[in-house]
């Protein structure tokens, strides 16, 4: 199960570094979609530090 975990906190890493590459090739959604990005990484910190680990 923290395999999963692992796999999902990774995909919200590598997610927000996507955003982050996207957001200048979009002259009108730029600034949402770099803000996606940061949710994204500290989504991606802060999943496994304090969700995940009360359901262990």
């Amino acid at each position: 199960m923290t395999v999963i975990k692992l796999v999902i906190a990774a995909i919200f890493f590598a997610g927000g570094f996507v955003l982050f590459a996207v957001a200048p090739e979009l002259p009108s959604w730029q600034a949402p979609v770099f803000f996606a990005g940061i949710v994204a990484i500290a989504l991606s910190f802060a999943l496994p530090m304090n969700v995940f680990s009360r359901s262990s």
